[in-house]
């Protein structure tokens, strides 16, 4: 395989963990908000 698109290939793997991340803990942070008390502590 050429070294490029291997290069392209992690580096949009590594992106779309990243956003999938980046949503899974926006989630948790919204349940968090909504069940406890609306205060924002930051």
């Amino acid at each position: 395989m050429d070294i490029n698109v291997y290069m392209l290939f992690t580096y949009g793997l590594t992106a779309l963990i990243s956003f999938f991340v980046i949503g899974v803990v926006v989630l948790i942070n919204k349940a968090m908000n909504g069940k406890g008390s609306q205060d924002s502590e930051q």
